[in-house]
């Protein structure tokens, strides 16, 4: 079936366990679905079909209507690990610009390529915790995927000179963010955020499997 709108299923950890501040995390993509209630159903067991179980967490909530839900708007799992690393899945939403398709569940199956945009606001914390990651598109090609990845900080207002730095990853032996970062731009005061910030512009991957 296809629709609208995709349901990407959002997996965060943050390891306190080998980074106290929270600095430490990692966000990946678990799937996509083109119907909201089999993406809600499929968030809420996104932990356990990634590998975990529920009794290894001193605490694992999951979303109920029934309850007060203290874990934010768009979440669907907090659990704490016994030493102290912390996993949320949520959902983000994006506009279904590809026409994809769901199978009987709602899943997407195509091999998909994700843009991920990491905002760190270091004005907030200089420790490097207080960031967000969003969905800054979803591909069936990896070199489209590249190739929005590594311009969509810009348009026709921001250029890379509107940064206080701007890297690209060209394959650079030295470079010093990870391979699925294409773009590292420093931003600074009279920039839309009016604050230091760290963007990171990443390349996520999801096979069918």
């Amino acid at each position: 079936m296809t629709t609208e709108m995709l349901y990407h299923v959002k997996l965060t950890m943050v390891d306190f366990k080998h980074d106290p501040t929270g600095a430490l995390q990692k966000v990946d993509i678990c799937g996509t679905y083109t119907d909201l209630e089999q993406a809600k159903t499929a968030a809420k067991n996104a932990l356990i079909q990634s590998g975990y179980e529920e009794s290894w967490f001193p605490v694992y909530d999951t979303r109920d209507t029934s309850k007060e839900w203290t874990h934010g708007d768009g979440v669907f799992v907090y659990a704490k690990a016994p030493e102290g690393e912390t996993f949320t899945v949520s959902l983000e939403t994006t506009p279904d610009t590809l026409g994809l398709k769901g199978n009987a569940d709602g899943k997407v199956e195509e091999k998909l390529f994700y843009v991920l945009q990491t905002s760190i606001h270091y004005d907030a914390d200089r420790s490097g915790a207080r960031r967000d990651t969003s969905i800054g598109g979803t591909y069936t090609s990896f070199d489209k995927a590249k190739d929005v990845a590594v311009t969509c900080l810009l348009d026709e207002d921001v250029t890379k000179d509107s940064f206080l730095e701007f890297d690209e990853y060209s394959g650079q032996e030295d470079w010093a963010y990870g391979e699925d970062v294409m773009v590292h731009a420093v931003g600074g005061e009279g920039f839309a955020f009016k604050s230091v910030f760290i963007t990171y512009a990443r390349l996520k991957d999801r096979s069918t499997s």
